[in-house]
C-alpha cells in the first residue's frame, strides 16, 4: 500500500501543495518518499527521493519550482528496500516522463520477459518501474506527435499487459498529467479542479483546500493538459472491486473512498459488532477499550450503543510507524512502544475492539500488558473477519505461516491470544454496511478473507 498525489498549476508553483497533498497520505507509507517537479517556466526538472518520512525533503523542496509535480509515500510490498526501490521513478532524456504507482502486479515476471525481449531493462526489484517502462515502449514511437490519443492506446495496451491492482499517476514534463486505474478498481484514485489547479491523489483528504473532487473511475483514463484541459476516456467496463482493507484499515477516516466516507463506515459498523454480543456479556462490560488509532471512532459508537464508558487504556507512542504495515523487525520495534495504563482496567470487564488481528504479534502484545493490569476478563472484538490468506494486490499481508489465523479456529486463536471471550465481524457484515453508504458497489476484493482472487485476464 502506498500514498501517490500529483497537481499540475497553470502558472504558480506547486511545491509547497504537493508536500502538503504527501503530507496527509502519510498513513500510507512511512519506509520512502520522494517528489519530482517541472518549471514550464525555465524547463528544469527537480527531483528529491529519501529513505523515511517526508519532513526530510524539507531543506530540499526549499530550493525547488515548478508548476507540475508528482509524489509518492511507500511501504514495501514486493521487491527490494533500498534507495533504488524509491518513487517517482522517471525517464527524463528524451521526453521527461515521471510515474508513481500504488498497487501491485501479479505478472511481474512475465512483463519483465516481454521488457527484456525489447532491450529494456529495470534499474529495481519494482513493479512500478515496470509500468514506466512499458509506457516508454509503447509511447516512444508516437511521442514526436504526442496527443491524448496517442497516451490513450498506450495505457489500454499496459492495462492489458499488466494483471494486479494499480493506480497511477504519470507527468509528462511540458503537456500534462495522466491519470489512471486498473479495470477493477481495486486501489483508490480521485481528482480535484480548482480554478487554477488540478490535483490528483490516493485519497480525498488529500485535496485539503478543495470543496469538490470526483473518482478516477475503475478501468478510466484521465489526461490533464497544461491549460488544465481535462480529457477522460473509459477504457473498461468491468464492474468496480474496490479493497475492502481501505475501509477497514489504511485510508483515512476523513477520507471518501470511491464515495463512501470512511468515517461513517467505521461509524456504522458498530451497529452489527453490538449483535456479536449476548444481554449477559453486555451487562459485565465495564469500559469499552480502544485500540488506536484506527478503531478509536468504531470503539467510541459501540461504548456509545451499549451506554458504556470508553477508556484509552491503550497508549500508541504517536511517533511510531503503523505496525500493521511493518514489516520483519520494525514489527518489534513499533510493538515495544505500545503501552497499557494499568490503573484504568484494573478489576474491570474489558470490551477490546481493534480494526483486524493479522498475524497477532501485536494483540499479543497488548493481551499480555492488559493482564498486567489485573482486569476480571477480557473480551475482544476484530471489526474484521479472521485474515487467513495472503495479499497480492498490494497489502503487507504476509504468507500463510504469519498469518494467525490460517489453519487455526477461532478458539485455537483466543487460546493462543490469552483472551477470554473472542469475536470476529463476520464479511457479510461488513459488505452489508458498505453497500449501505453505497448500493452501486457489489463487489468487493476481499482475497485476505475468502481466498478467492479477481482474475483480470
Amino acid at each position: 500500500m502506498c500514498g501517490i498525489s500529483g497537481i499540475i498549476d497553470s502558472s504558480n508553483s506547486i511545491v509547497d501543495e504537493l508536500y502538503k497533498s504527501l503530507f496527509y497520505l502519510q498513513h500510507r507509507g512511512q519506509h520512502s518518499s520522494g517528489f519530482i517537479f517541472f518549471s514550464s517556466l525555465t524547463k528544469r526538472t527537480f527531483k528529491s527521493k529519501k529513505l523515511g518520512l517526508i519532513n526530510s525533503h524539507i531543506e530540499d523542496l526549499k530550493n525547488f519550482s515548478g508548476n507540475m509535480g508528482i509524489a509518492h509515500v511507500r511501504y514495501p510490498t514486493s521487491g527490494s528496500n533500498s534507495r533504488n526501490e524509491i518513487q517517482p521513478f522517471s525517464i527524463l532524456k528524451p521526453y521527461g516522463i515521471s510515474l508513481v504507482h500504488n498497487g501491485n502486479l501479479t505478472n511481474k515476471e512475465e512483463i519483465v520477459e516481454f521488457l527484456n525481449a525489447h532491450q529494456i531493462y529495470a534499474n529495481s526489484t519494482s513493479d512500478s518501474e515496470l509500468i514506466l517502462n512499458l509506457f516508454y515502449h509503447f509511447i516512444e514511437r508516437d511521442f514526436s506527435l504526442l496527443t491524448n490519443d496517442h497516451i490513450v492506446t498506450t495505457i489500454s495496451q499496459i492495462c492489458e499487459k499488466c494483471k494486479g491492482s494499480f493506480s497511477v499517476i504519470i507527468m509528462i514534463s511540458d503537456y500534462g498529467l495522466i491519470g489512471f486505474r486498473d479495470k477493477y478498481g481495486i486501489r483508490p484514485l480521485s481528482y480535484s479542479k480548482s480554478d487554477s489547479s488540478v490535483s490528483i491523489a490516493s485519497e480525498t483528504n488529500a485535496f485539503y483546500n478543495h470543496d469538490h473532487f470526483e473518482d478516477i473511475k475503475n478501468g478510466e483514463i484521465m489526461i490533464v493538459n497544461t491549460k488544465l484541459e481535462i480529457f477522460k476516456k473509459q477504457l473498461f467496463k468491468e464492474p468496480l472491486k474496490p479493497c475492502i482493507f481501505e475501509y477497514i484499515y489504511f485510508a483515512n477516516p476523513e477520507s471518501y473512498i470511491n464515495d463512501i466516507l470512511v468515517y461513517s463506515f467505521r461509524e456504522k459498523i458498530a451497529e452489527k459488532v453490538v449483535k456479536l454480543l449476548d444481554n449477559n456479556t453486555i451487562k459485565k462490560i465495564d469500559i469499552v477499550v480502544p485500540i488506536p488509532m484506527t478503531s478509536i471512532i468504531t470503539a467510541t459508537s459501540v461504548a456509545y450503543l451499549l451506554n458504556k464508558p470508553v477508556k484509552h487504556a491503550v497508549i500508541k507512542n504517536r511517533y511510531t510507524h503503523r505496525t500493521f504495515i511493518n514489516q520483519g523487525n520494525e514489527i518489534l520495534k513499533n510493538i515495544s512502544k505500545i503501552k497499557v495504563m494499568h490503573s484504568l482496567i484494573e478489576n474491570k470487564n474489558v470490551l477490546v475492539i481493534d480494526d483486524s488481528i493479522v498475524r497477532g504479534n501485536t494483540c499479543k502484545h497488548i493481551i499480555k500488558e492488559l493482564r498486567k493490569g489485573n482486569p476480571k476478563k477480557i473480551t475482544f472484538i476484530s471489526c474484521s473477519p479472521p485474515v487467513r490468506y495472503p495479499n497480492i494486490y498490494g497489502i503487507s499481508i504476509p504468507t500463510y505461516d504469519e498469518l494467525i489465523a490460517h489453519e487455526r479456529s477461532i478458539d485455537e486463536i483466543r487460546k493462543e491470544l490469552d483472551i477470554d471471550e473472542l469475536f470476529y465481524l463476520s464479511l457479510d457484515s461488513i459488505k452489508e454496511v458498505l453497500n449501505s453508504l453505497n448500493p452501486s458497489i457489489q463487489q468487493f476484493e476481499d482475497s485476505s478473507f475468502t481466498g478467492q482472487y479477481i482474475t483480470n485476464e
